[in-house]
Parts: structure tokens; sequence; C-alpha cells
């Protein structure tokens, strides 16, 4: 009996201990993201039918900051043909955690103002139509910590600027762009919030509200549960 009992506190202690650690109880907050999480970033622009990467290098590994320190990353010129100056493109992204809700924030921008993709551009001779950006196209995607089982990516609003996000302009909000799918792989590859060569764009914000599964409630009923099972044991 006793060695039964000890089983059952260590089986429902074992349960609870990732989400002691990781859930938001008051002024905590929710510890959903992997120590040096990281996201890649790129600019992709339409072309010829498909999509094309327009930036050097697409591929560099952003790591999470925040909203007060945020760390922008080199990911390469924007490689496109004709138009006007070209420029470097940076990214940076971090969680906010406000009585709203958890939020993801993706932003892009060029490092000396001009248009992320210029007028009259072509990408090996096809002229740009449109163009946007992706995080985690290649693969490399928000990395959540093992506990989180659901993602639910609830909405999105992409805003826009011309003066390098002192003043923005946003899109409507867009909601459950991805239909109510689990956004465990943390990649946006669906080119929304389209943009124009030569609209004066040079800052983009991708702000993501998502809410993050098992919750704290989630935990109470496996603390439930292995009362439940000691109760019957007894």
């Amino acid at each position: 009996m006793r060695f039964e009992k000890s089983v059952s506190c260590v089986f429902a202690v074992g349960l609870l201990a990732p989400f002691a650690a990781a859930q938001d109880y008051g002024d905590r907050e929710v510890d959903f993201l992997r120590d040096n999480a990281a996201v890649s970033a790129s600019i992709v622009g339409f072309a010829g039918g498909e999509w094309r990467t327009l930036n050097t290098d697409a591929g560099a590994i952003v790591p999470h900051s925040s909203f007060d320190d945020p760390m922008f990353v080199d990911v390469g010129e924007i490689a496109v043909d004709g138009g006007g100056q070209t420029d470097t493109v940076e990214a940076a992204w971090w969680d906010l955690q406000v009585p709203e809700g958890i939020f993801i924030k993706f932003v892009l921008r060029t490092q000396n103002g001009n248009d992320f993709v210029p007028f009259g551009s072509t990408k090996d001779g096809d002229p740009i139509q449109a163009y946007s950006y992706e995080m985690g196209g290649d693969g490399n995607g928000i990395d959540f910590r093992n506990w989180v089982t659901d993602v639910t990516w609830e909405e999105l609003t992409i805003s826009y600027s011309f003066d390098g996000g002192q003043t923005v302009f946003s899109d409507p909000t867009i909601d459950d762009p991805i239909n109510g799918g689990n956004w465990i792989d943390g990649i946006d590859d669906l080119h929304l919030g389209l943009a124009f060569p030569g609209d004066g764009v040079n800052w983009i914000q991708a702000s993501y509200k998502i809410s993050v599964v098992p919750a704290p409630a989630s935990a109470a009923l496996l603390l439930g549960a292995g009362l439940i099972g000691f109760r019957r044991r007894r």
C-alpha cells in the first residue's frame, strides 16, 4: 500500500513537472519556446508563375529575441535585376505575452531604407509581379518546447511601413489563416499580405496571435487523473 502511494505521487509529479515550469500562473509568462529558438526568414517574389526567393542568405538563422532588445540578423541582399537600388534585408522576432493573448512578432526591414523590391525588378528574366515574406520557408521554423502538443494560429495582422517602422499601416486582421491546423512546425510560407514592386515599403511586421496547448487546465486534469488512480488502488 505504501509503495503504491509513492508510485502514484511520483507519477503525478512527473506529469506536472513540465507544466509547472511552463504555464502562466499569475505574472509568470508561458515558457513555450525552446532555449535558443530560431527561425529562418526570406523575401520571396512571384515571377514567371512561381514564388522565388529574393534575398541571398534566406537560410540565415534568426534567434529569438525581445521587443526591448530585438536582435536583427542580416539575411542577405535582395538579388534582382533591373529597377532601382536594392538593399540588404534584416530580420528579428520575439514573443509578446499580454492580457489580450500570446503573440509572435516577426519583423523584416531593409538596412538603408530602400524598397524591398524596386519598381521594374525581374528575377531570372521574369518580371516580379508581387512580393511577400516567408518565415521558416526552408524548413527551419519556430522551435516549440516538447510539452507543446498543439499551437493554434488564431489570427494574423500584417503591418507595413515606408519609414523603417516609425509609422505603420496594417492589413485587416486575417482570422485563422491555416483553417484551425496545428502550427507546431512554426512555418509560414503561405505568402499572405502581398506587396508590390516600387510600393515604397521597407519594413514589414507579421503579428501572429496564438494559443498553446496544453493549458494550465490540462495540467489540472492530469493531476486529477493521477489522484483518481491512487484512490482506486486504495
